[in-house]
């Protein structure tokens, strides 16, 4: 076991206090989804304890995962094993989409409008709730917008919560009206995006595994153990900024937004450690058919494609 890393996995366990459902989501996001969706609650009390957390953590985090569907809990024997529920994989396929894809989508200057006012206070609730997940946000009373939002998500979404006929959604573009000065574009985004804070977040994760790195490159014999908990880590907090960063187009993101660079730190970081988290999962990984099945195709899809 390399002090050092040992060293720095103890920094990014301090950096925040970590949530238990948090952290297994992040488990099951990145290590679990792409081998069948399902381990044993032993295997997955075993992989936490190496972050220093406890079986009653483990328990309670399940149990409330349990409890809002995001998981489904089968008994075999004396045996207990969580599953990805079929209502949650869309979701986990939303959250895979936006942490591991590399794709830059253009902008064509439009905007997407959603007007909420035709719905009851409950679903009007939900509606937004979800539209901020897909990076919207509100401008006005019963106004959601984002720049170019995705039409297949947007009709996807009203589909599942049957507003299709309760919803209005606009296309816009920004007006020239000949005042001299290009239409204050800037200043909108960041008092209805928190680009503020989310930046910070951004700078504090490049200032945290930026070390990890140059400790990686030309380190050939990691230690299983922790290059999964490195790896889990490193998603893990990454993730937790993706949630909130509506990753809005270049064109309305200040000069030096400091995403891109995260992102490419935690590509190269992924790509260093995977391969031995890997053989970790293969070890202490169990099913009720015995250990986690290898990872699928689509896993080694990852930012881009995966090194080998």
């Amino acid at each position: 076991m390399d002090s050092r890393l040992h060293s720095l996995i103890q920094q990014a366990l301090d950096y925040e206090t970590i949530s238990g459902t948090s952290l297994i989501m992040t488990i099951f996001g990145d290590a679990i989804s792409h081998r069948g969706g399902c381990i044993s609650l032993a295997s997955l009390i075993d992989m936490v304890s190496d972050f220093g957390f406890n079986e009653r953590f483990v328990r309670t985090s399940v149990f409330r995962l349990s409890k809002d569907e995001w998981l489904s809990s089968e008994r075999i024997g004396r045996l207990s094993f969580y599953r990805v529920t079929e209502r949650s994989v869309h979701r986990f396929q939303q959250a895979e989409t936006r942490i591991y894809d590399m794709e830059q989508k253009p902008w064509d200057g439009h905007w997407d409008l959603v007007l909420l006012s035709s719905l009851e206070l409950e679903a009007k609730a939900q509606l937004k709730k979800e539209l901020e997940w897909l990076g919207c946000a509100s401008i006005a009373p019963n106004l959601m917008a984002y720049p170019g939002l995705e039409q297949s998500k947007l009709r996807q979404l009203l589909l599942e919560l049957d507003m299709g006929d309760q919803v209005v959604v606009f296309r816009a573009s920004t007006l020239d009206l000949g005042l001299g000065t290009p239409p204050p574009l800037p200043r909108m985004v960041s008092v209805n995006w928190p680009l503020e804070d989310i930046s910070r977040r951004y700078e504090e994760f490049l200032t945290l595994y930026r070390p990890l790195l140059a400790l990686l490159e030309g380190n050939n014999k990691l230690d299983p153990s922790q290059a999964f908990q490195l790896r889990i880590l490193l998603i893990h907090h990454y993730r937790r900024i993706l949630l909130r960063d509506p990753q809005l187009p270049g064109a309305l993101l200040p000069r030096s937004w400091p995403a891109m660079a995260a992102k490419a730190l935690c590509v190269n970081i992924y790509n260093l450690l995977y391969q031995a988290a890997e053989e970790y999962l293969w070890h202490k990984g169990r099913t009720a058919e015995g250990p986690l099945p290898p990872a699928d195709a689509g896993f080694y899809l990852r930012f881009g494609g995966l090194r080998r």
